[in-house]
């Protein structure tokens, strides 16, 4: 019985607010991408704008610059082919930075964003081709 019920709320909730989506008042004749259209334009007219007591919203992280994982020290790099020596002579060249990403064509990466990380990009045959910071 309790199972009944729960599914039945569940049922009504969902319908309440999928009528609250459509439930918008049409001019006769009107599209669907007109009025599509104006409900853009009008939330767009209605975003508030950036003031004293409502700041602009900014990205907690900076972009990184070339120095934070020390990409200017690893470009001399580009070029090389990634063997091991090549490998240990660019991780020495930008110590202290530990964080090394060798990507290559198809690699799996993550999408978090470290900006002290160096990413070193790899072609198909193991060619570095370009580095740098995220």
């Amino acid at each position: 019985m309790a199972a009944a019920s729960f599914f039945q709320a569940i049922v009504a909730g969902a319908a309440l607010a999928l009528a609250a989506c459509t439930d918008t008042a049409e001019a006769p004749g009107a599209t669907a991408a007109g009025s599509s259209d104006a409900a853009v334009s009008k939330a767009a007219q209605t975003r508030p704008s950036p003031s004293p007591g409502n700041p602009p919203l900014v990205s907690p992280i900076a972009p990184a610059s070339p120095s934070d994982c020390n990409a200017p020290k690893a470009e001399r790099f580009v070029g090389r082919n990634a063997d091991a020596a090549a490998r240990d002579e660019l991780a020495f060249a930008v110590a202290p930075i530990g964080a090394i990403r060798w990507v290559g064509p198809g690699d799996a990466t993550t999408e978090d964003y470290s900006p002290q990380r160096l990413n070193v990009m790899l072609d198909v045959g193991g060619k570095i081709v370009s580095v740098h910071c995220g």
